[in-house]
């Protein structure tokens, strides 16, 4: 996938095991893209620098080099386990009906909502 580093598109993309090449532009996409090439994920180039050689290959490198894949399947993986959105749903939702005080104290004391 070559992508500006916009979250929804690195999470979709990693959702279905997908190696990412990002070309951040502002805001938060640079730190995205840090976080899918620190992961070993994807490549990260300049969104403003990057020839078309450059481009053809680094999208070379990550469709041909298999660590990339493994990478993003192992982030798959602890995406699938955690339960998408129907998870994070169900736990916003608990969090919503939970007393004010209660939510207090178990962030103070390390029991906030935990991933599985």
């Amino acid at each position: 996938m070559i992508c500006h580093a916009g979250h929804n598109t690195v999470c979709e993309t990693l959702w279905h095991g997908i190696p990412l090449l990002a070309a951040p532009i502002r805001d938060d996409q640079p730190i995205v893209a840090g976080q899918v090439t620190n992961a070993g994920a994807g490549i990260r180039l300049r969104f403003s620098r990057a020839t078309a050689s450059q481009i053809g290959t680094a999208l070379d490198t990550i469709l041909t080099e298999p660590q990339y894949r493994a990478s993003a399947q192992r982030i798959q993986a602890s995406f699938h386990r955690a339960g998408g959105t129907g998870a994070a749903a169900s736990h916003l939702e608990q969090l919503a009906h939970t007393p004010e005080p209660a939510r207090t104290r178990g962030a103070q004391a390390g029991q906030g909502l935990t991933r599985k």
